[in-house]
């Protein structure tokens, strides 16, 4: 059986038999696996301080106890369960992490965490990890993107990044067809809908119910292993695409498409961010703006759009206060978002002048792609040219460089780790990529900040 191919007319148990058969990746596959890497400790450590990060370690013991696999940068070790949890939240928690825009959602947070949880219990090799990341990504968005948007209950990334998870464990752990495809069955019917969090105007930490995804994965893998049994026909539904399903990887894999965010937001605003940065030293009194008008897509209007949010949360998904930000102080204050933001009079002041509509255009290509465009009406002054951007900056078909990754990293870490390791956690991720080396990583992620 070649890469990609499936036998079984099940589609979870198929999908499950090319799992087990992958033996290897493609070199390019494995330059992605790392670049997630590089992207999900960036992120993780800007959220590590947060207060549902806090939470989520401070009861990681209490509920799945102690164990082998460390809890990032704190120095304490945990259960792969519990640690995966909590350093699936600190990833996720500003909305920084990676996505894919064929799942419209988030993979980065899922995978990493659960597969370096289960690796560093086990002992894997650089390789088996970065294997195992890449089957994640494969599987998750493979699940996602052959869902009827039609019959879509909830965008959360919650609900299927979990059986990715299932499936790259269950391939590290070397576990059979009939288990994996049992373990995403039974994930598949606990994962959290997280239903209130499409519509809440209030700021809060479950979001798109990554971390709950992932733990979900993991336990019903575990629970698989002694035999649990799901209903393994759960892909075999109209709702379900089976040519994505069984997608053959001629194109290549799912995880070389993967985004990277530039800016700790939702990625519907990235492109509305590039445009209004496009167009930033041709303003030089933002007080004499009378409007910006963001011209979007439909679903952008289901994002809170608070003008004056009130937790990073909740600002995370509006597009005002976004905009209003990053036309004010740069990029550099979403870079991660700033808490300083909130009560800043002149951000509020102008997000007020914000305005999102739909376009026409940009709907009709929406959701193979999220573009934007920008207008700002000046109230005296000559007003700038509208600009439009097709693809933001970190889609794979406008990738941010090597370098650019690395100061994500540095940003996201001055101030939450020693600067010296910091600098280690560099030459890790170097030593990963390079020299097929994965303990310096676990290394600096087993220490004490």
């Amino acid at each position: 059986m070649t890469a990609g191919q499936v036998t079984s007319t099940m589609r979870a148990v198929a999908i499950a038999e090319w799992v087990v058969s992958v033996t290897e990746i493609p070199a390019k596959v494995r330059e992605s696996a790392v670049l997630v890497i590089l992207d999900a400790l960036a992120c993780s450590l800007a959220g590590l301080d947060v207060a549902g990060s806090v939470a989520s370690r401070a009861v990681t013991t209490e509920l799945w106890g102690t164990g082998a696999s460390s809890i990032w940068f704190t120095g304490t070790k945990a259960s792969s369960h519990g640690a995966a949890f909590a350093n699936s939240m600190a990833t996720s928690i500003l909305d920084y992490d990676d996505g894919h825009r064929m799942a419209e959602g988030h993979l980065g947070a899922a995978m990493v965490p659960a597969v370096f949880a289960e690796a560093e219990a086990m002992g894997a090799t650089a390789e088996q990890v970065l294997t195992a990341i890449a089957i994640g990504y494969e599987v998750a968005t493979r699940i996602a993107k052959s869902r009827d948007p039609a019959t879509v209950l909830t965008g959360a990334s919650g609900r299927w990044c979990g059986q990715g998870v299932a499936a790259a464990v269950g391939w590290l752990r070397h576990d059979d067809a009939a288990t994996i495809a049992n373990a995403m069955a039974l994930t598949d019917t606990i994962a959290p809908y997280a239903m209130a969090t499409e519509d809440t105007l209030v700021g809060n930490h479950v979001k798109e119910a990554i971390p709950d995804g992932t733990k979900n994965g993991l336990e019903k893998l575990a629970a698989a292993r002694k035999g649990m049994l799901g209903p393994i026909d759960f892909l075999d539904r109209d709702r379900f695409d089976g040519n994505i399903l069984a997608r053959d990887l001629s194109d290549g894999w799912y995880i070389e498409t993967t985004y990277f965010k530039p800016y700790s937001c939702c990625r519907w605003i990235h492109a509305p961010l590039d445009a209004l940065l496009e167009q930033r030293d041709g303003v030089t009194d933002w007080e004499a703006v009378k409007e910006i008008i963001v011209g979007t897509f439909q679903r952008t209007l289901t994002l809170n759009n608070q003008k004056k949010p009130k937790t990073l949360q909740s600002a995370q998904y509006s597009v005002p206060f976004c905009i209003a930000s990053a036309a004010i102080y740069g990029a550099g204050c979403l870079q991660p978002i700033k808490s300083e933001l909130l009560t800043d009079a002149r951000v509020l002041t102008l997000a007020d002048k914000v305005f999102v509509k739909v376009d026409a255009d940009l709907e009709a290509v929406y959701p193979n792609e999220t573009s934007g465009r920008v207008s700002i009406i000046m109230a005296d002054d000559p007003s700038p040219a509208p600009v439009y951007v097709e693809i933001a900056r970190g889609d794979s078909r406008n990738p941010m460089t090597y370098e650019e990754r690395v100061q994500k990293l540095q940003r996201c870490g001055e101030g939450i780790v020693d600067a010296g390791k910091l600098s280690d956690l560099k030459d890790a991720i170097v030593a990963l990529r390079d020299q097929d080396q994965f303990e310096p990583l676990l290394k600096c992620l087993a220490a004490n900040r």
